[in-house]
């Protein structure tokens, strides 16, 4: 008899012979066990760590469930080994499908077992990213772009380092870098299945910027030349160019001489190492030769009433002698901002022809003559 239940049934026995006598009736109580009712949860896997926890969900009628003993078979070829846990976790080295059997015996001897097929085994995802550039120059940002492969679904959570304690959850960050130097961004990710991607870097390489100084305004004499000198600069692998080209003996070369035939400022641009480059300006001073009048008239008719000696304003050092005919100095000057009326004191110098001596300094010849007071 299949009994539908588990509970304790009476089984009555009496015999009854061929010529009707019968026997006393015999009874006997049977106890009919409960079967386990097995259950269990399938994980989620990923590899190449391929660890699965099996959630036990058994249970029985009586609450025994304590003294269940387990029996599980993975039916994984590359680990055939089962386990007799209640909740065992099992090493997968590869996708399968495998279909995991838990057979479960209870206190009573009474015996089920439940198969499923562990389809939810994913692949290892892996990670990619491209740099755009690889090299840079200090200040300068760079674009980080994810190019990870999920395979069994889309990253969606993403793991940058960005070197120096700088870190981004972002899908494609932008970086500045503020100091130069190589350095590795590293980078991973999750899938949508919780799967861990494979961890890959990159050296980035931020290049300095060369340092430069031209300096002060260089003074050319008219005629003259005169090599431009920076004078302070540091880098790596260093290339100039200057601008304009005008009046110089080469405008890559790193002390041109320049022959100007006017003021002029020229452009310095320093590239060091990565194309990396600073710019610098320097004037060209010309010193024109001072032109030196022979009279004036200073009788106040507005014309011609002070000596006024052209470009000597460009020698700031210059200094300035006139004397009377009896080598008395009349006027003195170191510097010529203001032009000399023809007095002395604050008097008029009588009309008459008096001597000079101009040092322009700066490497231009002392300059001598007369000069003509007329009234």
């Amino acid at each position: 008899k299949k009994y539908a239940s588990a509970q304790n049934y009476t089984a009555s026995l009496q015999v009854i012979t061929d010529s009707g006598c019968k026997s006393t009736i015999n009874q006997q109580v049977i106890k009919v066990n409960p079967l386990p009712i097995v259950n269990f949860s399938l994980p989620s896997i990923c590899l190449p760590d391929g660890r699965g926890k099996f959630n036990n969900q058994s249970s029985i009628a009586d609450g025994s469930e304590a003294l269940f003993s387990y029996q599980w078979n993975f039916n994984d070829p590359n680990d055939p080994s089962g386990s007799t846990l209640k909740e065992p976790t099992h090493k997968y080295i590869a996708l399968g499908p495998y279909t995991t059997q838990l057979k479960i015996t209870s206190k009573e001897g009474c015996v089920d077992s439940l198969s499923r097929r562990v389809t939810t085994i994913y692949p290892w995802p892996k990670a990619a990213f491209s740099s755009t550039p690889n090299e840079i120059c200090l200040g300068d940002n760079i674009q980080f772009n994810d190019l990870g492969n999920g395979i069994s679904s889309n990253p969606v959570i993403w793991n940058w380092d960005l070197a120096n304690g700088n870190s981004s959850n972002l899908q494609n960050p932008n970086k500045r870098f503020t100091d130069s130097g190589t350095f590795t961004i590293q980078y991973y990710f999750l899938n949508a299945q919780g799967c861990v991607s494979d961890t890959v870097s990159k050296q980035i390489v931020v290049h300095p910027y060369p340092k430069l100084t031209l300096g002060p305004k260089i003074n050319v004499l008219e005629g003259g030349n005169s090599p431009i000198k920076p004078q302070y600069k540091y880098g790596t692998n260093l290339s100039y160019l200057w601008t304009p080209s005008t009046y110089l003996n080469n405008d890559t070369d790193s002390i041109p001489i320049t022959s100007p035939l006017a003021d002029i400022t020229y452009e310095l641009r320093l590239t060091g190492i990565g194309g990396c480059s600073v710019t610098d300006q320097i004037l060209i001073k010309v010193l024109l030769s001072p032109v030196v009048p022979n009279a004036f008239s200073p009788n106040g008719d507005g014309i011609n009433d002070r000596w006024s000696i052209l470009y000597l304003e460009s020698y700031p050092g210059a200094t300035v002698d006139v004397y009377d005919r009896y080598g008395q100095v009349v006027f003195s000057s170191v510097g010529y901002s203001v032009d000399w009326d023809g007095t002395i004191k604050g008097k008029n110098l009588p009309i008459g022809t008096y001597y000079y001596i101009i040092n322009p300094k700066n490497g231009r010849k002392i300059v001598n003559g007369s000069v003509t007071i007329i009234r």
